[in-house]
This record gives C-alpha cells, sequence and structure tokens, in this order.
C-alpha cells in the first residue's frame, strides 16, 4: 500500500508542478533578466548532457575521436547555422576517426 500511496503523491506532485504555470499567469511577475536565463536554461542543460555523452560515453574517457568529431560538428553548426549539416558532419568524422585507428 505504501507503494501505491508514493505513486500516487508522487504522480499528482508532477501534475500540479506541470500544469501550475499553464493555468496560473502572473504578469510582469519575473524581471527580464530572469526571463532570458530560464528560457535559456534547458539549451545549456541539453549542452552540458551532449558534451559529458560526447567525452565520457559510459563514463570512460574516449580516445579523442568522439571529442574530435564534436568540435568539428560545434564548427560547422556555428559558421553554417545548420543542425543538420553539423549532425551528418560529427557522424562522418567520427567514422573516419576511429577508423583511421584514432
Amino acid at each position: 500500500m505504501t507503494v501505491w500511496l508514493a505513486l500516487l503523491l508522487g504522480g499528482i506532485a508532477t501534475y500540479l508542478t506541470r500544469v501550475t504555470p499553464l493555468v496560473v499567469r502572473v504578469p510582469g511577475a519575473a524581471p527580464p533578466a530572469l526571463r532570458r536565463y530560464l528560457d535559456a536554461l534547458p539549451i545549456a542543460i541539453i549542452a552540458a548532457l551532449a558534451g559529458a555523452g560526447v567525452a565520457l560515453p559510459d563514463a570512460q574517457p574516449t580516445h579523442g575521436a568522439e571529442v574530435l568529431a564534436g568540435a568539428l560538428a560545434f564548427g560547422v553548426a556555428s559558421w553554417r547555422r545548420d543542425l543538420l549539416l553539423a549532425m551528418i558532419v560529427g557522424v562522418i568524422a567520427v567514422a573516419l576517426l576511429r577508423a583511421g585507428g584514432l
């Protein structure tokens, strides 16, 4: 019974935290600087997770192919502003670097 109660309370808490911003609006509640910070936060979290996944997959340091390919993909994304092209370049680069023994 305790497990079911914990699941029910966890579900209610999750639902309330997700639905509250959709139901309750307070105009002018957040200063513009805080709003910009909160808008950029998901991008920063994704970048941190992706960086850790590239540098330490399976919690083991790579031999360099992934890091070099990630840096190349980042450069292409910054230069061309095309994420699909950056992803394709990164995948090809890591495949070639691994095939070359790096």
